[in-house]
């Protein structure tokens, strides 16, 4: 599917089709007004299997609803490959990055933007065939995040991609695809069972790499703090600081170099202090006098005598 810019801005009707395909459980879906003039790509490329979706997907810059709140509704994981997808119900959200994997239940209804060109790998599982297999619907209550690393999550991408092999043996079979539709219910089924998020903190350099993705998104937020970092990458704040730890580092550390990294590119940018006090509010310094001390810590020099410097070594 690909829009033009003008189509784009009417983007609302153009996914009514939707409604009647694989995706059926994405409802409002509309282009960001920020978006609309680079226009929209959407491309999916997979298999169905007896209502059961296995896709690779590419996706610009979207937002809209997953989940009609209806008994016919899919439980869907997302594994992002690149870009990110961020998803929300109430007051728990998570933005899911690349390499982690979002499992949730679109009976109930998730607010989710997605990020310009990415790429997902989309794994859609009929209601009832989950369901029996977890024993219970509150299994199902919140959205499990978890790094593809997981070796609940490695073994089951490994069997949907002999699945994907096998499609001509399963084109010719019945049997075969009801067999293949099953397998895959079950493993799927077992990783919501067995909460695969819980298992992240096993992984810190994922945990740690989810974090900075999160932390490199919202460098400009006020609102960046760790417990909003855990929320975001799945993790109890406990486990986050633990995994920072284990790198020798710690969440607003690395959020405070990268900050001062920004402000410095901006000055450098500059080339002049001018306006000094604007960037480091930007950048969420408590005034100048604290930011100019860290970026003598870190370059040596005060802002205005790096400048200076910068320009003699760039001079002839």
């Amino acid at each position: 599917m690909s829009l033009t810019a003008e189509q784009a801005r009417a983007s609302e009707r153009h996914f009514l089709d939707w409604e009647r395909g694989p995706f059926s459980h994405l409802i409002r879906l509309s282009v960001p007004h920020f978006a609309v003039t680079r226009g929209f790509r959407f491309v999916a490329s997979g298999h169905l299997i007896d209502g059961l979706l296995s896709a690779q997907v590419y996706c610009d810059s979207l937002t809209g609803v997953s989940g009609n709140n209806l008994d016919r509704d899919p439980i869907v994981a997302d594994l992002v490959t690149s870009g990110w997808i961020e998803f929300q119900d109430g007051k728990t959200r998570h933005s899911v990055g690349p390499g982690q994997i979002c499992i949730r239940d679109t009976k109930a209804s998730w607010e989710f933007s997605c990020a310009p060109a990415t790429t997902a790998h989309v794994i859609s599982v009929p209601r009832n065939l989950v369901i029996p297999r977890i024993g219970s619907p509150r299994a199902l209550g919140q959205a499990y995040v978890s790094h593809a690393e997981v070796p609940e999550v490695r073994f089951f991408l490994n069997f949907l991609e002999a699945v994907r092999r096998s499609s001509g043996e399963l084109e010719r079979s019945a049997a075969a695809r009801k067999m293949a539709r099953d397998a895959c219910a079950t493993l799927f089924s077992r990783i919501i069972s067995e909460r695969p998020g819980s298992g992240l903190g096993d992984h810190p350099q994922a945990v740690v790499a989810a974090a900075r993705n999160v932390i490199e998104r919202n460098l400009e937020s006020g609102d960046l703090s760790p417990p909003m970092v855990a929320r975001s990458v799945g993790v109890s704040l406990r486990t986050l600081h633990r995994c920072f730890s284990a790198s020798n580092d710690s969440v607003m550390s690395f959020a405070r170099r990268r900050r001062l990294q920004q402000a410095h590119d901006e000055l450098v940018a500059r080339g002049s202090t001018a306006g000094m006090s604007e960037v480091a509010a930007r950048w969420h310094f408590s005034d100048a006098s604290h930011f100019i001390r860290h970026f003598k810590s870190v370059y040596g020099a005060t802002p205005a005598a790096y400048l200076k410097n910068q320009r003699k070594v760039g001079s002839p």
